[in-house]
């Protein structure tokens, strides 16, 4: 399958080539279109990447930048130490050059006696010297006392590039030191606000999936209300048509009003017969007295 895949690609490369070259067009047209493709393949890949990888990768990024600004720190600090040498180096240079300096000093009083004298023997430095001993150790002095200022003139110079450097460098370390705890703290933030932004994101496409959901709900629930209420509708207006085409007295409600209707005429007869039972009483009573009443004779 793999050696098929090969076959493939250089049969394509191949034929693309041979299109470039009938074309009249020039090679590097065509590595141009290879490197543009080559980028926009990178680029597709770097995207599709997951964020954990690119967040390793920053992070190794930051570590080793790190290890480096320990390494220069550390360098820093051994050219520091050669300063500190080279300065008390320096120091001593002055010191003997210092010292030699007041013994010349001394002896040229007594070379200038001695010559002008002629004397055989000195006395310096608490030790007695024939005159061409004296003389001998005056020129090793000053041979050495030359040296000795050359060497510290040398030193003086290189001591004042080095601290330059050394100073230059602690800038420039301070700056990187900056400037890393900078990237630090904008990483973190970064981050912060990333994580915060998916948390947002997740939010709100709970609250769309929510909304969208109630709406579905809402309408789904409004069809069926719809529905329940055309069907309570259709079997109130059935029950409404089937009483209007009833008997009537096989109504229920029409049985309940003959029978208070049968009440009420029944009252109303009772309240009328109750009047007029104490006039038909009293007339009653009249007429059997004229009745018992002898006729008077004519």
């Amino acid at each position: 399958m793999m050696r098929k895949l090969m076959v493939l690609i250089g049969s394509l490369t191949v034929a693309t080539c041979g299109l470039f070259v009938v074309s009249s067009r020039s090679v590097s047209e065509l590595t141009g279109y290879f490197r543009a493709t080559a980028d926009t393949t990178v680029d597709n890949l770097t995207q599709q990447i997951p964020d954990a990888i690119h967040d390793r990768k920053l992070e190794t990024e930051l570590q080793v930048a790190r290890q480096q600004l320990i390494d220069r720190q550390v360098d820093l600090n051994l050219s520091r130490s050669q300063v500190e040498q080279l300065r008390q180096d320096v120091t001593e240079l002055d010191a003997s050059v210092a010292r030699r300096q007041r013994l010349l000093a001394e002896a040229y009083p007594v070379m200038k006696t001695a010559v002008a004298r002629n004397q055989a023997s000195v006395r310096f430095a608490s030790t007695d010297f024939s005159l061409g001993d004296f003389q001998k150790e005056v020129d090793d002095l000053m041979t050495l006392q030359d040296r000795e200022s050359r060497q510290r003139e040398i030193k003086r110079d290189g001591l004042a590039r080095l601290e330059k450097s050394w100073t230059e460098g602690e800038r420039a370390l301070n700056e990187m030191r900056t400037a890393l705890e900078g990237l630090d703290q904008q990483v973190a933030v970064l981050r912060s606000r990333r994580d915060q932004a998916q948390v947002e994101s997740a939010t709100l496409d709970l609250i769309s999936s929510a909304t969208a959901g109630r709406q579905t709900v809402a309408a789904n629930v409004s069809q069926t209300v719809d529905r329940l209420q055309h069907d309570v509708q259709k079997i109130e207006a059935r029950n409404e048509a089937r009483r209007s085409l009833a008997p009537a007295d096989a109504r229920p409600g029409n049985q309940v009003g003959r029978a208070w209707s049968r009440l009420e005429a029944l009252k109303t007869y009772h309240d009328a017969e109750s009047v007029q039972s104490p006039a038909s009483a009293e007339a009653d009573r009249g007429a059997e007295k004229k009745a018992k009443k002898p006729a008077e004779p004519k």
